[in-house]
C-alpha cells in the first residue's frame, strides 16, 4: 500500500480522500510545526509526501526518505522543495495553479487596504475600551477611497485583480511593472496608466504591493522610496516579506511620514524563529499585522488541498500529475523561474 505523509493539518474533503489513496499519516497540530528529528523519521518509509509551504523539505529530508516517488506540494512555486535534490532521485514534484489562490489574495489585500484606510481594528480598540463619547467628533477620522489613486507595485495576477476592485470604487490607478501591459489590457482594470517607480510613490494615496519575490524586487521598497511618500499615504504588503525594508517602515510610521500600512507577509517567517514583523511595529497602532493569511479563505485552501490530492491520486494512477515543478524527470527542459521566495 502507498504510504503518505501530510506534515500538518488539512482540509477534511482533501483528508478524507486521502485516505482512499493509501496509509496516510498526517501530523495532528495546528499550534505547532512537526519537529524537524520527527519529520525526518516519519519520511524514511513513505512513497509520497504531501508539502506545504512552512515545512521546508530539504536536500537532506529528500535523501532520508529512502522509499520516495512524488513529492505534492500545495502551493503555486514550493521553493521550500529542494527541486535540485528531488530530480537527482528521480522524484518528480508537482503544484497547483494559482489562479483561485490570486483572487483570494487580491480579495484580503483589498479588505486590508480598506480597513486600514477606515481604521477598523483601532476602531473596535476605541468601543470595546469604551472611548466612544461622539458620533460626529474630529477623535476617529478614517479616509475614504473613491477620487484617490491607488498605486500597484507588480502588475500581476493579483494586481490586476486588485485594480477591477479598486475601479469599481472609483480609484485612480496607476502601476509599474516589468513588462507593460497593452493598452486594451489598461482599459480592462480601469483605465490604469504606467509609471516609473519614482513617481508612483510621489502620486500614491494608497500603494499595494503584489510582486514576485526576485533579486531585483528584494529590498525594493526601501527609505529612499518610502521617504517620497505623501504624509497621507498608506502601504499595503501582501507579496514577500523581504520586497520591504521594515525598519525604514516602521521610522517613517513613526515620524508620522505616512499614515498608515498593513503588512501580512514579513521579512522573518515560518519555520524561521520568532516570525512575524520587527518588534517596533508591533507597538503602532495605525499598522495592521496579519499572520501571512492572504490565502486562508475557508474555500480556497479546501480547493488548493483538493487539488493536491489529485495529483497524487494521478500519480499513483501512472499519470502524469499536473503542473510538474521539474519536468526533467520525464526528459524535459527545465523551467525558468527566476522567483526566490
Amino acid at each position: 500500500m502507498t504510504k503518505i505523509l501530510v506534515p500538518q493539518p488539512i482540509p477534511e474533503a482533501a483528508a478524507e480522500l486521502l485516505q482512499e489513496l493509501g496509509e496516510v499519516t498526517i501530523y495532528p497540530h495546528v499550534d505547532r510545526q512537526i519537529p524537524r528529528a520527527e519529520l525526518l523519521e516519519a519520511v524514511r518509509d513513505k512513497n509520497i509526501l504531501y508539502a506545504v509551504g512552512e515545512v521546508p523539505y530539504d536536500a537532506e529530508l529528500i535523501e532520508a526518505a529512502t522509499e520516495l516517488k512524488f513529492i505534492a506540494a500545495m502551493h503555486a512555486s514550493a521553493k521550500f522543495v529542494d527541486f535540485a535534490a528531488a530530480t537527482a532521485k528521480g522524484v518528480p514534484v508537482a503544484g497547483i495553479p494559482s489562479v483561485g489562490l490570486a483572487k483570494t489574495t487580491a480579495e484580503f489585500t483589498f479588505a486590508l487596504l480598506m480597513s486600514t484606510a477606515w481604521r477598523l481594528p483601532e476602531a473596535d480598540t476605541f468601543l470595546r475600551e469604551g472611548r466612544w463619547q461622539q458620533n460626529q467628533s474630529m477623535a476617529f477620522m478614517g479616509t475614504r477611497l473613491y477620487g484617490k489613486t491607488l498605486v500597484i507595485v507588480g502588475m500581476g495576477k493579483i494586481g490586476q485583480l486588485i485594480a477591477r476592485k479598486a475601479a469599481a470604487c472609483d480609484m485612480h490607478i496607476i502601476y509599474t511593472k516589468r513588462t507593460r501591459l497593452s493598452t486594451a489590457e489598461e482599459i480592462a482594470i480601469g483605465s490604469a496608466e504606467y509609471r516609473a517607480i519614482e513617481d508612483l510613490f510621489m502620486e500614491a494615496d494608497f500603494i499595494a504591493l503584489t510582486p514576485m519575490l526576485t533579486k531585483e524586487t528584494k529590498g525594493l521598497v526601501n527609505d529612499q522610496l518610502i521617504s517620497m511618500m505623501k504624509p497621507s499615504a498608506i502601504l499595503i504588503n501582501t507579496s514577500r516579506g523581504p520586497v520591504l525594508d521594515e525598519v525604514a517602515l516602521e521610522k517613517a510610521l513613526r515620524e508620522k511620514r505616512i499614515r498608515g500600512a498593513a503588512l501580512d507577509v514579513y521579512q522573518t517567517e515560518v519555520p524561521e524563529p520568532n516570525p512575524g514583523p520587527i518588534e517596533g511595529l508591533k507597538t503602532l497602532p495605525n499598522v495592521i499585522l496579519t499572520p501571512h493569511m492572504g490565502s486562508a479563505a475557508r474555500e480556497t485552501r479546501e480547493e488548493m488541498a483538493l487539488r493536491t490530492v489529485q495529483n497524487i491520486k494521478r500519480f499513483i494512477a501512472g499519470e502524469r500529475p499536473f503542473d510538474v515543478f521539474n519536468p526533467e524527470v520525464y526528459g524535459e527542459a527545465a523551467i525558468k523561474d527566476d522567483r526566490i521566495g
